[in-house]
């Protein structure tokens, strides 16, 4: 279940760390674990994630995450894992 945040510029959707758990079980557990990034928050986690969408930072292959997954996967990282 995700909660909305309401901002001054619009409707946020919180990110769901369940659902980061299933997508990195997908896409990225083929070469990444959770244990990876400890100690990375999930504001950091998703800002990478993001330069690696588009194409800023490299990676083994090409990354095709949507804005919702590269939130929960990074809040799903971000908190180890759990």
């Amino acid at each position: 279940m995700t909660a909305g945040l309401t901002l001054c510029s619009g409707i946020a959707t919180a990110a769901d760390a369940a659902a980061g758990k299933a997508a990195a079980q997908s896409k990225c557990v083929q070469c990444h674990e959770a244990d990876d990034w400890e100690g990375e928050s999930a504001a950091s986690l998703e800002s990478l994630i993001r330069d690696i969408v588009a194409g800023k930072v490299k990676h083994k292959s090409k990354l095709q995450l949507s804005e919702a997954e590269i939130a929960d996967i990074a809040a799903y990282w971000g908190k180890g894992g759990k």
